[in-house]
């Protein structure tokens, strides 16, 4: 999938709370009737196993918390962000990530990109999107990315994305 979301607000709050007490329940669960079976000497190997599996789950979903979805991503060559926390990472390998930041949601897309002259054109599954400053065309001016909307260009200059990074 190209598109990934990640909710905010209070719709997050619901997910993670839901998610935190479901896990309790689990975890609480299956140590007490592993531990059962480990008092009555009753399967003792295979509640060991299971005990052992859950508390490297636990970690590994608690830890996962603290990673940023793009952790593993390699170093881009070329940043451009706003003060709302829309962002455009370009690749050496000719992949980019849009992040666009809403009140409710974020929205990512990767895909493909092709410079042409001061133009960056991002591959045909971006929808363009005029408030969040979501378009497949971004014109390099200066230190700004002026998006170029299929109405035209952008003549905002609020509306210009801030170069911050450009290893070219």
């Amino acid at each position: 999938m190209r598109t990934e979301g990640s909710f905010g607000g209070l719709v997050g709050f619901f997910k993670y709370l839901f998610f935190l007490i479901s896990g309790i329940i689990v975890f609480i669960y299956t140590s007490v009737k592993q531990g059962k079976k480990i008092k009555k000497k009753n399967e003792i190997k295979e509640a060991k196993i299971i005990l052992t599996l859950l508390l490297i789950s636990t970690f590994l979903a608690i830890s996962s918390f603290w990673f940023p979805k793009d952790f593993f991503d390699k170093e881009p060559k070329f940043i451009a962000k706003d003060t709302f926390g829309t962002e455009l990472k370009l690749m050496e390998d000719g992949k980019y990530m849009l992040r666009t930041r809403d009140y409710e949601w974020t929205t990512i897309d990767r895909g493909i990109y092709q410079m042409k002259d001061n133009i960056i054109l991002l591959d045909e599954e971006v929808k363009e999107k005029r408030w969040g400053k979501r378009t497949k065309e971004y014109l390099i001016k200066d230190k700004n990315l002026i998006p170029i909307y299929s109405s035209g260009i952008e003549t905002d200059s609020t509306e210009f994305l801030t170069i911050t990074m450009n290893k070219n």
